[in-house]
């Protein structure tokens, strides 16, 4: 007996009772007829348009203000890439912040609390979205749901399903779509930036490539203004796996651009930095690189890959915000932030160390070994120079925002007392921080993949913990706001 029974998703079963030799002819004969239909249907879920830009609502930062949080006090986070190695470590940062007590202002809280963005790429992402949008949950399952679950292993395995190769015979669904599928299930559970921004938590930053322009892009209403797209309906898991999607193993991720439909109008601001005579200013480069994406006819779809070939550390976004800006104390002001006295920086960086024992071959080095050195030598080194730009950029903001509040008083008649009490600290929690060498070479040397060994794990959140008691920076930052 023949039964053919679709489902929802598409997949025809077809169960034929005990006959093998029909049920291996019928295979073969529905085979091609299944590919061409699924791969006729399966799309992306395209992101959905906008008729009009409102600045008053929207996944942006002056609109995920928290009132439980201190204004004067202002806590950034970024989370860097390298798989469940950065995923595991971020974690632990986040497990210290929680056991760490302040006393603000009269007010005692756990530091946890006081976190006002989380900057993200690659696996970071998947911490900082989880955060983003289950708090404290974060501590009772991420563990078992994603830290410590084969999540590699699973993703391999639906590739050698039949349904898969169905869908990924269409052009317009790839390994990556699957893979958002699959982090919906195991661990975001359909949410959307709608349900992020109602958490009341953080604003969380997560970050990709968009490979046409070379140019990271982060999920924020500001930069989806651009492309006329409503980013509230667009679904976290799909963010995170455009953060994470590494070239090759991954595919891109596809976001429709509908740039002219919405009215967008371009800052004045915007069009003083295009028309300056300095043409080789970062602050020009950059705007350059956005506008690009106000052409649709040139760029009627954006792809995205992982956040780290643009920015590793995760970081970038908030140098790139205070470059555009121009003025810290405007930026301030826009963003609520006009009042702050503290700020500080903490950058999170699960940086793989670089393989070296090819160093000792009098033979050239090995093609892999060469091919990985092609990728990780720039990789290294821009990381670095990110960290030396984020602190001449904090730097140079806090003088900025200091001179301008001061002005700013003088002339409005107000006060000028306090008006300089300001301070800006970066603490830097690296692997490379931790003491114990072979312990350090260990947790550096773990693959950058989504499985780990659950001891792996666990001594990996126990570094992060261990990297903030010892740090000279941190703990003089907690005395001093205690």
């Amino acid at each position: 007996m023949l039964l053919l029974k679709k489902f929802n998703d598409g997949v025809i079963i077809i169960n034929t009772g005990n006959n093998a030799s029909f049920r291996i002819s019928l295979y073969k004969l529905f085979l091609p007829l299944l590919l061409l239909i699924s791969g006729c249907t399966a799309h992306y879920p395209v992101n959905e348009s906008i008729d009009a830009i409102d600045s008053t609502s929207g996944y942006r930062s002056q609109l995920t203000q928290n009132n439980t949080r201190s204004d004067t006090l202002f806590v950034g986070i970024a989370f860097s890439g390298g798989g469940t190695r950065a995923a595991a470590f971020s974690y632990g940062v986040l497990e210290a912040l929680r056991d760490t007590t302040i006393n603000w202002e009269g007010k005692e809280r756990r530091l946890i609390d006081e976190v006002d963005t989380i900057s993200s790429v690659s696996g970071g992402s998947f911490t900082a979205a989880y955060y983003g949008l289950f708090g404290d949950r974060i501590f009772e399952d991420y563990e078992e749901k994603f830290l410590k679950y084969d999540v590699e292993g699973h993703l391999k395995g639906v590739l050698w399903k039949p349904w898969t190769w169905f869908s990924l015979g269409s052009s317009f669904f790839g390994r990556s779509d699957y893979a958002a599928e699959y982090y919906d299930e195991i661990l975001f559970e359909g949410k959307t930036f709608a349900d992020m921004m109602s958490s009341n938590g953080p604003l969380i930053q997560i970050n990709a490539t968009e490979v046409s322009t070379g140019t990271q892009l982060t999920f924020l209403q500001g930069q989806f203004d651009l492309l006329c797209t409503d980013l509230l309906t667009y679904p976290v898991s799909r963010a995170v796996a455009a953060s994470s999607a590494v070239p090759v193993l991954f595919s891109s991720i596809t976001l429709d651009n509908n740039a002219g439909e919405c009215g967008y109008q371009r800052p004045l601001w915007l069009d003083a930095v295009l028309n300056s005579e300095d043409d080789i200013s970062r602050r020009r480069h950059l705007a350059e690189k956005y506008v690009q994406w106000l052409d649709r006819e040139t760029y009627p779809y954006l792809h995205l890959y992982d956040g780290g070939l643009t920015d590793n550390l995760g970081v970038r976004p908030l140098i790139n915000r205070l470059t555009l800006a121009g003025d810290a104390w405007e930026l301030a002001k826009r963003t609520g932030k006009q009042d702050s006295k503290r700020l500080v920086l903490i950058i999170v960086n699960a940086q793989a160390e670089s393989k070296t024992h090819f160093s000792r071959l009098a033979s050239p080095v090995p093609l892999l070994d060469t091919i990985m050195g092609a990728t990780s030598i720039p990789l290294n080194e821009y990381t670095f120079e990110s960290l030396v730009t984020v602190k001449s950029t904090l730097a140079e903001f806090s003088k900025n925002f200091v001179e301008s509040r001061c002005a700013d008083r003088v002339n409005n008649g107000e006060d000028t007392v306090g008006c300089d009490e300001f301070e800006s600290d970066l603490i830097i929690i690296d692997l490379d921080n931790i003491k114990n060498k072979q312990n350090r070479e260990r947790l550096k040397q773990l693959p950058t993949s989504f499985v780990l060994n659950p001891d792996d794990v666990d001594a990996l959140r126990n570094a992060a913990k261990e990297i903030i008691d010892e740090s000279k920076t941190f703990q003089k930052f907690i005395n001093e706001l205690n």
